[in-house]
């Protein structure tokens, strides 16, 4: 991927609390695909731990915005 150029498509991350913290998860969706693929997950003591680590997932994989939806467990 060129310097600077941002991923078509969407990351969709989700912050999920359970009684051991924080868990982390995304999936992307790219243009003219079906299905999304499932990314990573990892589990966090503090929700801010999460989100952070969810924002360099997206600009690792190049994406300029992402959407993170909150689920209770």
């Amino acid at each position: 991927m060129e310097e600077g150029a941002k991923t078509q498509g969407k990351f969709i991350g989700s912050v999920e609390r359970y009684d051991y913290g924080w868990r982390a998860s995304f999936r992307t969706l790219m243009p003219g695909a079906v299905f999304s693929q499932e990314g990573d997950a990892k589990v966090f003591g503090k929700e801010a731990e999460a989100v952070k680590w969810l924002h360099t997932q997206a600009g690792n994989l190049g994406f300029s915005s992402i959407d993170i939806r909150r689920k209770q467990a």
